[in-house]
């Protein structure tokens, strides 16, 4: 018997799920944070994750095909789809540790007598309720999952040193990915990129890659518009190799690494259309957007609304900066929360400062950036929405 099924992106199956789970749909003005569900696939991702559910495969041979494709686009060697941008550094960290012994790999995350010291950069210092000082390492816990050991000093190598980690940006006195890069080889250790959050631009997919990376994470779910459960390790076929030994389908630490055959499916066909897409159009598009939502709050007595080209670390991604009035005494985490409380609920950052909030809204259409407006304004100016 043939079960019904609905379609995709408008359909009464999809449009009923959220709501009858109790779960508020939301509008997502922060672009792609995991939080809020990352990206919206589009219909031809969708239509491949179905089809791709129709069949079994062995997954070393999709694994193999979706490689091919990986290095086409992103200019390395090889490439494996995995389960985020995370899984991407765990692994190309435990491959860059163990290289292709199978006995190093079955005691990860116990890297004794190993190589397991990272040079990177200072990571930020937070502190806990109590006062307690601690190592905010944010996404490069996934390099600690592994067994590896961080050193917070560009000048650290030393004989356990195995490889550096690296974020790229394009802040003003932060060496540049090739700069990075050129230090680990002058060393003679590999660098892992990770590169989650860099796309677009467009060349970000290759110019790391290019410039000599060894490894380099990419999030699936979020400027790929792929599947938010995957990601790419994408490098040195040597560590790719090295990766997949230790990752799903096998029994290694990787293991909780897994993908499944829709999502490797999904993520190539997201792949894909990504290099096909007109991202100055995309960018345009964005601007036009951000600069319409600066407009719409730019007569708030009591905050002020500013457009922002590129974000805190120089990626190109336009944002709606509202700086709020301190006399007024709401904080920026008090209309983040109204926000979200809202009706409909809306999803924003947090700005450089207490009283700052970030609108992203280059993933949302016009009508959805209209209600963000609303929103806003509903709360900063009660009865001024909409108009």
């Amino acid at each position: 018997m043939e079960l019904p099924r609905g379609s995709i992106g408008g359909s009464t199956v999809l449009d009923d799920v959220y709501a009858k789970l109790g779960v508020r749909r939301v509008l997502n003005a922060t672009c792609h944070w995991t939080r809020f569900g990352g990206t919206i696939m589009p219909p031809p991702v969708l239509d491949a994750m179905c089809a791709a559910a129709d069949a079994y495969v062995d997954l070393h041979e999709l694994q193999d095909a979706a490689s091919r494709v990986i290095a086409e686009h992103t200019h390395a060697q090889a490439g494996y789809v995995v389960s985020g941008c995370a899984a991407a550094l765990m692994l190309g960290a435990a491959a860059v540790m163990t290289g292709d012994d199978p006995v190093a790999m079955a005691r990860l995350p116990d890297t004794a007598g190993l190589k397991n010291e990272w040079i990177a950069r200072p990571f930020p210092r937070r502190r806990s309720k109590s006062g307690q000082e601690y190592v905010h390492y944010g996404y490069a816990h996934a390099v600690r999952g592994a067994g590896g050991v961080f050193v917070e000093r560009l000048d650290g190598f030393g004989d356990r040193t195995a490889g550096v980690y690296w974020v790229p940006t394009d802040e003003p006195g932060v060496p540049s990915p090739e700069e990075a890069i050129a230090l680990a080889h002058d060393h003679g250790v590999p660098i892992l990129i990770d590169a989650s959050n860099t796309l677009p631009p467009p060349e970000h997919l290759h110019r790391f890659l290019d410039a000599g990376a060894d490894l380099v994470g990419f999030s699936g779910g979020k400027g790929l518009r792929g599947p938010q459960g995957s990601g790419i390790l994408a490098g040195r076929a040597d560590l790719i190799r090295a990766a997949r030994m230790q990752g799903a389908p096998t029994q290694g630490i990787g293991r909780v690494c897994k993908v499944s055959k829709e999502e490797v499916v999904g993520l190539i066909t997201a792949l894909e259309l990504y290099v096909r897409r007109d991202h100055r159009a995309e960018r345009r598009a964005a601007e036009k957007r951000t600069l319409w939502l600066a407009d719409q709050l730019g007569g708030l007595v009591n905050a002020e609304a500013e457009y922002v080209a590129k974000d805190h670390i120089g990626r190109p991604y336009p944002t709606v900066h509202l700086r709020l009035d301190p006399a007024e005494g709401l904080t920026a985490a008090d209309l983040l929360d109204k926000l979200l409380a809202g009706s409909p609920p809306v999803a924003a950052m947090g700005g450089p400062d207490e009283w700052t909030i970030r609108l992203d809204v280059r993933e949302l259409d016009d009508r959805d950036v209209q209600r963000v407006a609303d929103a806003v304004l509903a709360v900063l100016m009660p009865g001024s929405a909409g108009r």
